[in-house]
């Protein structure tokens, strides 16, 4: 296991400047700050009133840093697949589908995106069996139970967060507002049904990446960063 996590660690090094991974954040980054700009300059034209666009850019900003957060304050980081597709995500779900409107453009958007974080929160439960398992973490039908519960609630919860904030603050994060009743009902019921199969999914090639290699867990094993190592770039 030593000689496995050392060439992990070893391999991390020197992936720490994959471009692609790098040209994924800056892009992205670019792409919200320009979007923050055209916030601003219709907000000194006076062709929009309300700020709440402008806010939600630059939190969108502040979450694309969230891996440079962790790394920088937690000294913890995370294999550079998973924050390219936090990345990738973060551009689908926000720049696309809410700035350039692609929830209301295409109808099927919105189950992507939703399938998508299935999949993702899925993965994300990877991290978390080497510190909730002592035993049985290398079982196969652990993995599977465990991905798929732990994905499917947080996509739960994403809904009445949603809920919450378009109800609270007459926002329309569920992209429902024309919608009543029971086509409302449905909109919802087929977001989660969407994250559930992405949860699904990532649970079953967890689980059989497991059953395949045993030692598969520990590649989503959170790695304590050294001193030395702090000054380099996010992977």
């Amino acid at each position: 296991m030593k000689s496995f996590l050392e060439r992990r660690q070893r391999e991390r090094n020197f992936d720490a400047f994959n471009v692609i991974n790098i040209m994924l954040f800056m892009g992205v980054l670019a792409a919200f700050v320009i979007s923050a700009v055209f916030c601003i300059v219709d907000l000194a034209s006076a062709t929009q009133t309300s700020v709440i666009p402008l806010v939600e850019r630059i939190l969108a900003i502040a979450l694309l840093f969230l891996p440079l957060y962790l790394r920088f304050i937690f000294k913890i980081q995370f294999p550079r697949t998973a924050t390219s597709l936090f990345y990738l995500f973060l551009f689908l779900s926000i720049y696309l589908g809410s700035y350039v409107e692609l929830y209301d453009i295409l109808w099927w958007w919105d189950i992507l995106i939703h399938a998508l974080a299935g999949l993702l929160l899925g993965f994300l439960a990877m991290f978390l069996v080497n510190h909730l398992a002592k035993k049985g973490a290398n079982s196969p039908v652990y993995i599977f139970l465990f991905v798929l519960c732990f994905s499917m609630s947080l996509t739960a919860l994403w809904e009445i967060f949603e809920f919450m904030i378009d109800e609270i603050f007459n926002m329309d994060l569920q992209h429902a507002s024309d919608l009543l009743g029971q086509n409302a009902l449905f909109d919802t019921m087929f977001d989660i049904i969407s994250g559930t199969v992405g949860a699904i999914i990532s649970a079953l090639c967890c689980a059989l990446l497991t059953y395949k290699d045993k030692n598969f867990v520990l590649q989503f094993k959170v790695i304590k960063i050294k001193k030395d190592k702090i000054s380099q770039i996010e992977e």
